[in-house]
């Protein structure tokens, strides 16, 4: 049995498969490597993204803690408050530090919708309506040496009625270093 001669288009095509096929293989192999970049980029804005919301919790417990404070105790003073979070999730346990400024009251006007007001027995219209404002920044803690890896700052308007406001919840308004940390 004797072998014919090829023509030359058919020799230029014995190579052609392997050509094609390490070029699909280069293909995939760039579209496998930029689909890992892109879930690695989405990983790292999830934690971004999660470590920002921790923050944003914390800065409003410190309102919330604040107008309790205000309610429960008439303490009307700045605070600060350092709140542990074990994570098991995570190498290193974090930690947010919370500060709140002064409750300063912005309005003090009778309370017309309290209708304990119109007694005759709080001829003095005693009971009011008070607005305070207050800033709460809180700063999420990382690392052995406690840099700062996320910050946030709220500023938040507290409208309490009725309210019989005692004569100390005014003293913060004197002081010009307070009234500088509160923030609009």
């Amino acid at each position: 049995m004797r072998r014919e001669p090829q023509p030359d288009d058919a020799r230029r095509r014995d190579g052609s498969a392997y050509a094609v096929t390490l070029l699909c293989l280069v293909v995939l192999t760039m579209l496998a490597l930029s689909l890992a970049l892109v879930t690695q980029s989405e990983m790292r804005i999830g934690v971004n993204e999660r470590v920002i919301q921790r923050v944003f919790y914390a800065a409003d417990a410190g309102v919330a803690a604040a107008t309790a404070r205000a309610l429960a105790n008439d303490d009307y003073t700045a605070s600060a408050v350092l709140l542990e979070e074990p994570d098991a999730s995570w190498p290193v346990s974090s930690r947010s530090r919370v500060r709140g400024t002064v409750l300063l009251p912005l309005l003090d006007a009778p309370c017309d919708l309290c209708e304990i007001n119109d007694a005759g027995s709080y001829g003095e219209r005693a009971y009011r309506r008070v607005s305070h404002a207050l800033t709460v920044r809180a700063e999420r803690l990382g690392g052995a040496d406690d840099t700062v890896t996320a910050l946030k700052t709220l500023t938040a308007m507290i409208d309490l009625l009725p309210w019989r406001d005692p004569p100390h919840a005014y003293l913060p308004v004197e002081d010009p270093d307070a009234l500088a940390e509160i923030v609009f």
